[in-house]
């Protein structure tokens, strides 16, 4: 299969993965906003202004659940029904289902990848993928993805030169300590022992340099993997390692976007002799 193909194909089936994801994160909001509705309602401090507008109080489990219960109804049907509103409004909901569990209580932004994710995929429909140049969307599908990475890890490339540059004396990637002390500062700043297993991990100091910066270059060429397959899937493992480290060593709790990565970014045409030999079976039997 030539790359043109095999990348339509991908997100023919990435389509309809990101639906039935959609149901289990769906799930996990729920869960999240359980625990999150114990905390004290005093403390709700909304980031952003849309947040502010849209829930100025914390949502009753109603009015959330009634929103989870239509977003899921919306994935439901666009599986069987592709449309460009639909995919619209799944998007806007997704966004809104994130407001209040994230951005305020002092609680991180960790969906954003996810929403960045079914908002470009708004206006691809498998069925409209026809025609020969069709998979230039689907690399911009990938791209909106890891652009959201390339710019981070930029910007970590552009806090070390300013660093050194202009002779601040702040630590940077380069030190050999950099990386335990992301970890000691992030377990300290949740009240958490580190466990002497991770400690033992970072006696490796050179390890940890060149594997830093080894990732931060790898995290800033990630946009490059929209045009080449091959890489792609590279970035897609690397990014999922990524997540696992930073959940584990960093407490960096992005949820599922771990997930998300191998759902948006499989390559899905490893399969797909099987899907021909599985249709085959099914004309043989049909005639």
């Amino acid at each position: 299969m030539r790359y043109n193909e095999l990348t339509v194909f991908n997100f023919k089936v990435t389509y309809y993965a990101m639906r039935i994801f959609g149901l289990y994160w769906l799930l996990m909001q729920y869960l999240t906003f359980k625990k999150i509705s114990q905390w004290p309602k005093e403390i709700y401090e909304p980031f952003l202004l849309i947040q502010r507008f849209i829930f100025p109080q914390y949502p009753s489990e109603f009015l959330y659940g009634s929103i989870l219960i239509g977003c899921a109804l919306l994935l439901i049907i666009t599986i069987f029904k592709q449309n460009y509103i639909l995919n619209f409004l799944i998007f806007v909901l997704i966004a809104i289902i994130n407001f209040p569990i994230s951005l305020n209580f002092s609680v991180g932004h960790h969906n954003h990848l996810i929403i960045i994710g079914y908002f470009m995929a708004i206006f691809l429909l498998p069925k409209n993928l026809n025609k020969e140049n069709d998979f230039k969307w689907v690399q911009y599908f990938y791209l909106g993805i890891l652009a959201t990475y390339s710019l981070a890890g930029l910007s970590k490339f552009l806090g070390m030169a300013k660093n050194i540059i202009l002779q601040t004396g702040k630590i940077t990637w380069l030190d050999k300590n950099a990386a335990k002390i992301n970890t000691l500062d992030n377990y300290w700043f949740a009240d958490i022992k580190v466990p002497d297993w991770i400690l033992n991990v970072y006696t490796y100091e050179n390890f940890w340099v060149i594997t830093t910066v080894f990732g931060i270059v790898v995290q800033a060429s990630s946009f490059l993997g929209a045009f080449n397959r091959k890489y792609l899937t590279f970035i897609m493992i690397f990014l999922y390692i990524f997540h696992w480290y930073t959940d584990l060593f960093v407490l960096a709790d992005f949820r599922d976007a771990k997930n998300f990565v191998l759902i948006a970014l499989f390559p899905y045409h490893i399969f797909y002799p099987l899907f021909l030999k599985f249709r085959r079976k099914s004309n043989v039997l049909q005639s």
